[in-house]
Order: C-alpha cells, then sequence, then structure tokens
C-alpha cells in the first residue's frame, strides 16, 4: 500500500469531493432548487437505485471462479469493472489479474488472447441484451483459443437464450455461472449490480465493495441538505453553464477511467431528439493533466468559447509531503492544475476528490447518476434507452 493512503478506512461521512467553482447569477437560490430535486429523486428511487435489488444471491456469487479472468464488455459492461479494479489496485487491495476487453482492434485482441491462453484464464460474458455482436464475435475468438467461458451475466431471459447465452451453454457445457441484472437497470447504470459484483469476485475482492458504499452514499444524501451540499452545488453550477461539450480534465490517471464511464453515462443518456425535432445533449471529453496541456489547452484558451471545464483530482496536500521522495512531483502537479485552471476563459470548477479509496469511487458513481438523470429532467428528455445506438447496431448486423 502507498504510504500516503489509509484505503481501509476512508472518511466516508464527507461528501466523495469537495466543489470549487467560479460564481453564477443566483448561486444561493439555484442551489436550493437543485436539492429539492435531489431529494424528490432519492426519495422517488429510479430502479437503479434500488440498489438491494441488484445484490446477487450469495450462493451465486460463490460459483464465480477466482483466477485469472478475461471480461469480454463493452460501454456499460465494462468501464465501470474498470474503474473499480483501477482504484482497488492503488488503494493496495491488490486485485488479481483480470483483464478487460471492449476492442475488436486484432492487435489488441491478440495480445490479450496470448495473455488469457498463457493463464488459462476463464472467461466473464457480459452483454445486457445478449445479443451485442462485439462481444458475440470476441467469444468466439476466444473460444477458437480453447478458452472456457465461466460466467455469463444478462438481463433475465425468456424464450429462446440469446446468441450469447446459447453459445454460452453450448461451449461450458452448462459448467458456468448465469447471474441477471435487474431489466429495469439499462447496461450503463448498471455498476452496482451483477456487472460490477461478478469481476470484483474474479478478482478475489470484496464483491460488495461497491454496493455497501453506495447504498451508504445513498443514505447519507437522504439524511439531510448539508450532507447533499456539495451535490447540489455542483448541479446548479452546471445547470448556470449549459454547453455543447464538456471537458473533464483529470490530473490523476487513476481518474481516467472514471471519467470514461462518466462520459458513457452523460453522452448516451443526454444526447437526445426531443419531440418538437429540436436536439439537446452535451459532449463529454475526458483529458489527461499535464499531459493535454501540450495538446488542447490553446484550443481551449483562444478557440470558440462555447464549452465548460471541470478539473478533477485527488484533495491533496498541496505541498506533497504524502508522496514521500516523489514530493516534488505531487507538488508539481497541483500548481500545473492550478494554473492551467486560472488561465481558463470558460466557466470552470474544481472537484476534488476525498481519497482513493473503491468506496469513494462509488460514492462517486452514485453522484454521476443522479447528476445525469436531473440534468436530463431539466432537459425534458428521458435519459434511458439508447434508441440512435439501436440504428447503428441495426447498420451492423445488415452488413455483418
Amino acid at each position: 500500500m502507498t504510504p500516503w493512503l489509509d484505503a481501509a478506512a476512508p472518511d466516508e461521512t464527507r461528501s466523495p469531493f469537495r466543489v470549487e467553482a467560479n460564481e453564477f447569477a443566483d448561486a444561493a437560490n439555484s442551489i436550493a432548487a437543485q436539492d429539492r430535486a435531489i431529494e424528490a429523486l432519492l426519495n422517488d428511487r429510479p430502479a437503479w437505485l434500488d440498489l438491494e435489488a441488484g445484490i446477487v444471491d450469495d450462493a451465486l456469487l460463490r460459483r464465480v471462479p477466482v483466477g485469472p479472468t478475461l471480461l469480454l464488455g463493452f460501454g456499460g459492461s465494462a468501464l465501470g469493472s474498470r474503474a473499480a479494479i483501477e482504484f482497488a489496485e492503488v488503494a493496495g487491495l491488490r486485485p488479481g489479474p483480470i483483464r478487460i476487453l471492449d476492442t475488436v482492434d486484432t492487435w489488441e485482441v491478440a495480445d490479450t488472447l496470448d495473455w488469457a491462453s498463457a493463464c488459462n484464464a476463464k472467461l466473464c460474458v457480459v452483454s445486457k441484451s445478449g445479443g451485442t455482436i462485439e462481444v458475440l464475435t470476441l467469444l468466439e475468438a476466444c473460444l477458437g483459443r480453447g478458452l472456457e467461458p465461466a460466467t455469463l451475466i444478462s438481463d433475465p431471459q425468456r424464450g429462446e437464450p440469446s446468441p450469447i447465452a446459447a453459445r454460452v451453454r453450448e461451449a461450458s457445457a452448462g459448467g458456468h455461472v448465469e447471474l441477471t441484472m435487474p431489466p429495469e437497470v439499462g447496461g450503463r447504470w448498471s455498476v452496482f449490480t451483477a456487472v460490477g459484483q461478478a469481476p470484483l469476485k474474479a478478482a478475489n475482492l470484496d464483491p460488495m465493495l461497491m454496493v455497501e458504499a453506495a447504498i451508504h452514499e445513498r443514505e447519507r444524501l437522504a439524511s439531510g441538505a448539508v450532507q447533499r451540499e456539495a451535490l447540489a452545488r455542483s448541479l446548479a453550477w452546471r445547470l448556470a453553464h449549459p454547453a455543447p461539450y464538456s471537458i473533464l480534465w483529470c490530473y490523476s490517471e487513476v481518474l481516467i477511467h472514471w471519467a470514461a464511464w462518466l462520459q458513457q453515462l452523460e453522452c448516451e443518456s443526454l444526447g437526445r431528439e426531443r419531440d418538437d425535432g429540436s436536439r439537446v445533449g452535451e459532449l463529454v471529453c475526458a483529458l489527461r493533466g499535464p499531459a493535454d496541456q501540450h495538446s488542447v489547452a490553446q484550443l481551449l484558451l483562444d478557440g470558440p468559447q462555447h464549452g465548460r471545464i471541470s478539473f478533477a483530482d485527488f484533495d491533496d496536500d498541496p505541498e506533497g509531503t504524502y508522496a514521500a521522495d516523489l514530493a516534488p512531483l505531487a507538488r508539481l502537479r497541483v500548481i500545473e492544475r492550478e494554473a492551467t485552471r486560472e488561465s481558463m476563459t470558460l466557466p470552470t470548477r474544481t472537484l476534488l476528490v476525498r481519497d482513493r479509496s473503491p468506496a469513494t469511487l462509488a460514492a462517486m458513481m452514485v453522484h454521476g447518476m443522479l447528476e445525469t438523470a436531473l440534468t436530463a429532467a431539466h432537459m425534458q428528455v428521458d435519459p434511458y434507452g439508447q434508441p440512435a445506438v439501436e440504428r447503428i447496431k441495426v447498420g451492423i448486423r445488415a452488413r455483418w
């Protein structure tokens, strides 16, 4: 474990982040209004917020094999697990060997299959629909290398099995475990269901690591306005600065996979055509700091002023003393973040994350889901489903 992190005892009484943002008109009333909206959504409790319903039966989870694992999945089937494994590793929890394959690039696939074959990795196949053509094609490539399916995660099936379920059952001769997620919970909202629990189990981590923290954060937010203040401030600032693109600038590499998860959540939920033909949504662009100071900052400083920027980093001691002999680098990271932030002319906020524990990641994900759902309500669109993406899938199947 790194000397500056006590991941075993995160301070879960605090918000997972604190918000520093430029002032905006009527901030006090806006924050109060968003607090009321957050409280109403917590009381309404949509399916994805009914976290207890997504807890997998312990007897089934015990059947998920622990050891080298190759997860096949795309989008919400992969992004949350990747972020969770990254936080667990940085927190010193020593996850077991697990790799996530969410590409059809043959060079990457070949390298990953070589790894999986060398360590006899078991397959964890994740597809909400059970018909994701990329997952099905990757599954065939894995079976061609002699890899064995061990876990299948999908929606409950009715009638005929899905193509992926049928192939897994045939290849494993029934020697795998099938887990389901609540049918009302879409893929990008599913990180606290079997989609997140099974990969943690395979990596020899507590499968409830994220779920219990998410439940705790939901209840903490429901306990009062003080506890909701950071989220209400974040949401009020966002709604006060609508923009066609939103920069999520991560000044810690640990946050990049969380940013990728949030990018999918927001883009697929908020990009919509309304009934009147108008279009809404925001393109979320995840940047790496300080690397992207040398590639994108010029555009943001002197280019079109049509976006907003959120800097994301950990709430570390700015002097970097926690990093021992690497203190100069830790201090430089904060200096570069603040210098870049102060130079920006776009609306800017900073999200300072409390620590590097998986519990904090889970709480941040709860906040992300709440903020996305409430932004959709503000835009007067339905954040569930992905009607336009289905058109792409039809085109792919027609050509396959």
